[in-house]
C-alpha cells in the first residue's frame, strides 16, 4: 500500500480542517513530504471542491511539475475537459467527485483516460454525498447507493476507486474499512482489477495497518503527517 501525504489548498494556503500546518506554504509542506520519502502527493483544490472556483490551480499544477514525484489533484472535478487540462498540466492523476454517477455517458467518458482518473465514492451513511462536481450533477447523484455506484463504475470501466466514509467526519471516526470490505464483496470476480485507493480518518500507525491488510492500494494521510503524529517512514513501514 502506498502512503499518499495530501497537500490540502484554499486561498493559496494550506487548509486541513483541523488547522494543523496552516503557516506553511503549500510548496513548502509539499517539498518537506518528498524529502521525508513521499512518493506520490495528493493535492486538494478545496476552494475547487466548495464552490467550483478552481483559483489554486496554477500553485497545485507548479507543486505537481516541481515536487518529482507524481502527482494526484482532487477537488470535486467533474469535467472531463478540466481532466484533460490537469493531466496536459502536469498532473499524474485526477479525481472525479462521485457526482459524476449522474451521468453515465460521463462515467464511460472518464474511464478512458485508465489509471490516470481515480473516481470517487464519497459516502455519508451508505449512500454517495458529492463534494463538488457542480449543483446540479451533485443533487442527481446524492442518495445512491454507495456500494452499488461502485459496481456501476467498475460496469462502466472505471479501474480506480477512492473510497472515504463521510459518515464520521470530523469525529476522529477512522478510516473506511467497513466501506471498503463492503465494496470489495460487490466487485467479486472484478476485484482484482480495480485499485481501491482511500483515504480520511487515519489516526495512528494502527490504522494504517488494518487498511493495508484491507487490500488498498493508497492510504491518503494528511493531517497526521501534516501534525507528526507519525513519519511517513512509520506509516510506510506499518503498511509494509
Amino acid at each position: 500500500m502506498v502512503i499518499v501525504p495530501s497537500v490540502d489548498v484554499r486561498g493559496g494556503s494550506v487548509a486541513f480542517r483541523s488547522g494543523t500546518a496552516a503557516a506553511t506554504a503549500p510548496r513548502d509542506l509539499a517539498a518537506s513530504f518528498v524529502a521525508q520519502g513521499a512518493d506520490e502527493l495528493h493535492l486538494v483544490d478545496l476552494d475547487g471542491a466548495e464552490r467550483g472556483d478552481y483559483s489554486n490551480f496554477a500553485l497545485l499544477a507548479a507543486i505537481a511539475r516541481e515536487s518529482g514525484v507524481p502527482c494526484r489533484l482532487a477537488g470535486g472535478l467533474a469535467s472531463l475537459e478540466r481532466a484533460t487540462g490537469a493531466l496536459d498540466a502536469g498532473f499524474a492523476g485526477v479525481l472525479f467527485s462521485s457526482a459524476v454517477f449522474a451521468d453515465p455517458h460521463l462515467l464511460r467518458s472518464i474511464a478512458t483516460l485508465a489509471d490516470r482518473a481515480i473516481v470517487e465514492i464519497e459516502s455519508r451513511d451508505g449512500v454517495l454525498a458529492p463534494r463538488g462536481g457542480g449543483a446540479d450533477l451533485a443533487k442527481r447523484a446524492a442518495g445512491r447507493d454507495s456500494v452499488a455506484a461502485a459496481v456501476v463504475a467498475a460496469d462502466a470501466g472505471i479501474r480506480s476507486l477512492y473510497v472515504i466514509d463521510l459518515s464520521g467526519e470530523g469525529s476522529a471516526g477512522g478510516p473506511a474499512l467497513s466501506l471498503l470490505a463492503r465494496i470489495r464483496d460487490a466487485l467479486g470476480g472484478q476485484g482484482a482489477a480495480i485499485a481501491l485507493h482511500t483515504g480520511g480518518g487515519v489516526r495512528d500507525l494502527a490504522d494504517v495497518t488494518a487498511l493495508a491488510r484491507a487490500g488498498a492500494a493508497s492510504a491518503v494521510v494528511g493531517r497526521a503527517l501534516a501534525a507528526r503524529v507519525f513519519t511517513i517512514a512509520e506509516a510506510k513501514a506499518a503498511a509494509a
